[in-house]
């Protein structure tokens, strides 16, 4: 027997996606989602994931576009000067290599 599995992306990057997740999978179409600690709405994310006993969650690693969950200063070659993670993929990347 075959078996799809389907995981949403950017659980608690918003009110909406986090909507969008639940919904999808108490519809049962979706099996999991990748959890950003970092996001606005991620508290309500980490409590609707501990009522869908059926979502299988993961952590999502950002390093583009985001804020780091520690504070900026203890990250300083990871973030920019606003203390948010690069938004330039290339930029982050060099930086990263060299």
């Amino acid at each position: 027997m075959k078996a799809l599995i389907v995981t949403a992306d950017d659980f608690g990057l918003s009110l909406r996606v986090n909507d969008a997740v639940e919904r999808a999978n108490r519809q049962g179409i979706l099996s999991a989602a990748s959890l950003m600690m970092g996001a606005p709405a991620v508290e309500d994310a980490v409590e609707r994931a501990r009522r869908l006993t059926s979502l299988g969650v993961g952590l999502h690693l950002t390093l583009l576009d985001g804020r780091p969950v520690l504070p900026p200063d203890e990250v300083p070659g990871l973030v920019e000067s606003d203390g948010r993670f690069s938004i330039d993929p290339f930029r982050f990347g060099a930086a990263l290599y060299f």
